[in-house]
């Protein structure tokens, strides 16, 4: 009867943990079924649909390790909707839940672990993150799997968690070269907890070693793609206000939330139970996230707010841990439910991703126009790669306009076949055939050029779609 008594509470407690798992699926598949797939996923796509060694020549060309490449890969026996295309993602973004959970609760405990998913399932970004087809969630996963390791190991001491911790790591590292800086805080923080240890503070330097020969192959690729960094890039060196913006995104896009959210997730380290848990979590979230600033303005390029999502994880465990230990029996839970509230509010105020919702109107417009043989002329890849999947049927041609093509922007993925001039379109003009025009902005490409071609060639005014325009080079049927 005792050990019934035992195992029911532990039952329930999973139970509701599960429930809040499907809860944040219902919610990410929801998201994933709003838009048609943007620039960044459709990049991934073309890059993957193709021969297993016509994929790695791709990566070789970009910036990216190439796990995330080969799940996506290989998850196409699934499918080819957008939804199968996301759900790779929305697997990995599951299990990151799942193994951040776990982790929460050996922090602080049965209440703030759940709270904190909760949280987490309705956080905006981490919604519309958890189902976007790139490497994000597979990131966070192999980050939740080291740290749930790393902190097992630290507190154990057992074989199965330091293995847990490596192969963890190494998904990481497989996955996004970031994955670097945050082991190496990791790295620092097991080092202090273990400095009065020095035979465990010499196995935690062994488990970091045996990471090695699962990162060595990963070696000359590495260095082949830190030289074209250096030489092209998309990120900007930022600024504080990027950094602030950053911190409204953690306290669910609300400016007035930062201040308390940011006391919340201090306050467990007033208390004795859950200092060396907070001290963790503090690590691994909002002082890996200044590292990760501070690195950015000396341009090291690994601070955007897409990539700096990986804190949610660790900061909500430490804001339901604060919500939960406030003095008083009501306290805690009505900042608990004030939490919740800000955070559905916000969900519920989260708009489209920009060029996701235009290319959905754009779709939307040009299927019920656009006839077989049509041609298409883009500005940029954005909305090539974009026609290409959806109309098919149409023939796509981009315009360049003396511009060269930089891996941010395909070039592995965009054919020299597809590209065309100027001339082409006065040709279609000329010939009274049927044609169409996109631009989206802001894309990699400068697009001025080639709209104000379109301007003066369409037949009628440009369409302006959120981000997108579409011309079109005759009077619409």
């Amino acid at each position: 009867m005792v050990d019934d008594a035992a195992r029911r509470p532990r039952a329930l407690e999973r139970i509701a943990a599960l429930a809040l798992l499907a809860l944040a699926l219902a919610l990410r598949v929801r998201e994933a079924l709003r838009t048609p797939l943007w620039y960044d996923e459709l990049y991934t796509r073309a890059a993957v649909d193709r021969p297993g060694p016509d994929v790695m020549r791709i990566v070789r060309a970009d910036v990216h390790p190439p796990l995330h490449f080969l799940l996506a890969h290989a998850w196409r026996v699934f499918g080819d909707s957008d939804l199968a295309v996301r759900a790779s993602s929305l697997a990995c973004a599951l299990a990151a839940m799942a193994v951040g959970w776990a982790l929460a609760r050996e922090w602080f405990g049965r209440w703030p672990a759940l709270l904190a998913t909760l949280l987490l399932a309705l956080h905006p970004w981490h919604v519309y993150l958890s189902q976007e087809a790139r490497s994000y969630p597979l990131l966070w996963l192999g980050l939740a799997a080291s740290t749930l390791g790393a902190w097992r190991w630290c507190e154990r001491g057992r074989r199965r968690d330091a293995a847990l911790f490596v192969l963890g790591s190494a998904l990481a590292l497989w996955t996004h070269y970031l994955a670097g800086v945050l082991l190496a805080v990791q790295a620092a923080w097991g080092a202090a907890r273990l400095a009065r240890e020095p035979r465990r503070l010499g196995a935690w330097a062994l488990h970091h070693l045996a990471i090695a020969p699962l990162y060595a192959p990963l070696v000359p690729l590495l260095l082949v793609q830190f030289r074209r960094v250096e030489v092209q890039h998309w990120m900007p060196v930022p600024r504080v206000a990027d950094l602030v913006d950053t911190a409204r995104r953690f306290a669910f896009g609300q400016p007035l939330a930062i201040v308390p959210v940011a006391l919340l997730a201090l306050a467990p380290l007033l208390a004795a139970r859950d200092r060396r848990g907070a001290t963790m979590a503090l690590a691994i979230g909002p002082l890996a996230v200044l590292l990760c600033w501070a690195l950015g303005t000396r341009g090291v390029r690994v601070f955007a707010f897409k990539y700096m999502m990986f804190a949610l994880a660790p900061i909500y465990a430490l804001v339901a841990a604060g919500a939960c230990r406030l003095p008083g029996r009501l306290a805690g839970p009505l900042v608990a439910l004030a939490l919740v509230a800000v955070a559905a509010r916000g969900l519920a105020r989260s708009a489209v991703q920009p060029e996701a919702g235009g290319f959905g109107q754009a779709r939307a417009y040009l299927a019920a126009r656009a006839r077989p043989g049509d041609t298409v002329f883009h500005a940029d890849t954005h909305t090539l790669l974009f026609g290409r999947r959806y109309f098919p049927a149409q023939r796509h041609r981009l315009l360049l306009m003396g511009q060269p093509l930089p891996y941010y922007e395909g070039a592995g993925v965009v054919p020299d076949s597809v590209r065309g001039d100027a001339a082409e379109v006065a040709a279609a003009r000329a010939a009274g055939a049927h044609w169409w025009a996109m631009a989206a902005r802001p894309a990699g490409l400068d697009t001025r050029a080639a709209s104000a071609l379109f301007d003066s060639l369409a037949a009628t005014p440009s369409r302006a779609m959120g981000v997108v325009r579409v011309w079109s080079g005759a009077p619409e049927r």
